[in-house]
């Protein structure tokens, strides 16, 4: 009876710390200032906050208001989200907490009981959603939940996916339109083909899937695939792995996708004289789906027959730009091979791109028409090739930002360069195992900089200004402000705040390990804080002379401007 007691105590408590949790569509597509309900801030996924109380004259005095230890180890890719002064993180392992976002107090700890079947990876990356008071979360044994927003309790419970062939989630779930849109992975781990899926708030049913790898009915992008797709013997691949964004002005959805599978195509090539590789649709794409239906609008593939594992799974950002003098609403995309391309929402036709790589060998560039210029030299014809490749993983699953105040375009990529080594799968591979299968030897010292945070401008397609360092940037995205402020995560454990015009390094603050995670801001009665995840248990390559990367436990530092 007293623990019944003390529970219903425990309720109403939360129930009022979080007043207002149940929210509309239309809030989630303008959010109150103080908020930050998603991992985009807004579901364009511009990263970009209206608070101004922290700005370029005083982000010197920010200083540590709280942190709190997450209690977990491992590589904490996930970003935290604000509601009604309440921050929700889903943990690396399979949990989902509350923290008072002023104090860091606990409010709840929700902690999954995973399907005994599953094996994936621990990683999750992206944010839960906040909508309507519950709290959607994609757990990493392919089902999604519904938390109450207050308590933590689960409402709802939705298997998507196949475990026991490592079908799992990689990254959190996106809104759209009233609906919960996530993209199972499982491409790498178990040869499963991508899908992306749309859930009804509700009740967790699935309202509308679309397909990545496609089947005879999609004859045209069937009969790109040299070797016909069959899910059963795992030739597909192309899974959503990564956080999609919605544009609720064309009633859009994109994803990117990843490789397809068996990625060697070594035996497929044998005995052709051109080597003539297969397009594989829709792999190694972005693919912009109708909110309603799920039904493609259009695609955007940069590499046909992607054998070298280079995805292009970067989150998009969708903006209002002025291109040419006219007004254009544009997606923008970094591709993991070396550039920022932008294309016409509605249409996904192709407007400018942006080299960032400094030597891109892979992705030699773009047609006036937007097709991609793929190097096929690099391609690999016997069993244990191994070629040199630069422009494979430039870019990977850290957050870019876009400031409507100065209409930049702001994200941290790599010159990466590598030794790549790719074998056949062996003759008994069966679909549930992994599906990798290739080497890789990093080349740190190949370029002066290793890794940059870049701002980009979409309207002349010129860089504007560079952070440059010497360790590989594949974590810690970036946060734009109404302050003038762009704020990034770097590998060197160090958290920085820029003068989002100019990149000059304003504050700066050493934190206790690397970062993977993106930072927010949010404001709770009137307190303007910004908010970063340190902690990773991997070490990132660097160039020679550095110091080796920190790893350490999970932490939540959240920062703020003294009292006057």
């Amino acid at each position: 009876m007293v623990r019944n007691w003390l529970r219903a105590i425990l309720a109403a408590a939360l129930l009022l710390v979080s007043v207002g949790v149940a929210q509309s569509a239309e809030e989630l597509e303008n959010p109150d200032p103080e908020d930050w309900p998603t991992l985009g801030r807004t579901l364009d996924m511009q990263r970009y906050s209206p608070l101004d109380q922290i700005d370029a004259d005083n982000v010197g005095q920010l200083r540590v208001v709280w942190t709190r230890d997450l209690d977990v180890r491992g590589r904490q890719q996930a970003a935290p989200v604000v509601y009604d002064g309440v921050m929700y993180i889903n943990g690396i392992d399979s949990e989902v907490l509350a923290l008072d976002a002023a104090t860091g107090e606990l409010l709840w700890r929700y902690d999954a009981a995973l399907d005994e079947n599953f094996t994936g990876s621990p990683q999750l990356r992206g944010s839960v959603v906040v909508y309507d008071g519950k709290v959607f979360y994609a757990r990493r044994d392919a089902s999604v939940v519904a938390l109450d927003a207050a308590t933590g309790e689960e409402l709802w419970h939705s298997s998507v996916g196949n475990v026991a062939w490592n079908e799992l989630f990689s990254s959190g779930p996106i809104f759209a339109d009233g609906k919960i849109i996530v993209g199972p992975a499982g491409a790498d781990a178990g040869g499963n083909p991508g899908r992306i899926l749309a859930l009804n708030p509700e009740d967790g049913e699935i309202l509308w899937t679309f397909n990545i790898i496609p089947g005879p009915e999609d004859a045209e992008a069937y009969a790109t695939w040299n070797t016909p797709p069959d899910p059963e013997r795992g030739i597909g691949g192309g899974s959503a792995w990564t956080p999609g964004a919605y544009d609720p002005v064309t009633r859009t959805v994109i994803y990117g996708t990843g490789q397809p599978n068996p990625w060697d195509r070594i035996d497929e090539r044998r005995g052709q004289d051109e080597g003539a590789p297969s397009a594989d649709l829709y792999t190694a794409s972005w693919v912009a789906l109708d909110v309603d239906t799920g039904e493609l609008k259009w695609y955007h593939q940069v590499i046909p027959g992607d054998e070298w594992d280079g995805d292009m799974h970067p989150t998009p950002v969708i903006a209002d730009v002025e291109i040419g003098g006219e007004p254009r609403r544009v997606a923008i995309l970094a591709t993991t091979t070396g550039y920022v391309v932008i294309l016409d929402v509605a249409t996904g036709e192709y407007i400018d791109s942006i080299q960032y790589h400094e030597d891109p060998q892979l992705h030699l560039g773009y047609e006036e028409d937007g097709t991609p210029i793929i190097n096929d030299d690099l391609r690999i014809t016997e069993d244990g090739g191994t070629v040199s490749i630069c422009g494979r993983r430039s870019t990977t699953y850290n957050s870019a930002a876009y400031s409507p105040q100065t209409g930049l375009y702001y994200r941290a990529h790599t010159n990466d360069c590598y030794n790549y080594t790719l074998y056949t799968l062996p003759d008994d591979w069966e679909r549930g195992q992994s599906a990798t299968n290739f080497e890789l030897q990093f080349l740190p010292d190949t370029f002066d900089a290793l890794s940059a945070l870049t701002a980009f401008d979409p309207r002349t397609g010129e860089i504007v200004w560079q952070y440059e360092h010497g360790y590989r940037h594949w974590g810690g995205g970036a946060l734009a402000t109404a302050g003038g402020l762009v704020f990034s995560a770097f590998p060197d454990r160090t958290f920085r705040a820029f003068d989002a015009a100019t990149g000059e390094v304003l504050w700066e603050q050493v934190l206790h390990a690397g970062m993977e995670s993106d930072p927010i801001t949010y404001a709770v009665d009137g307190v303007q804080y910004v908010a970063q995840i340190a902690g990773t248990s991997g070490t990132q390559p660097h160039q020679e002379g550095l110091p080796d990367t920190i790893t350490g436990s999970s932490v939540v530092w959240v920062f703020a401007l003294p009292p006057e």
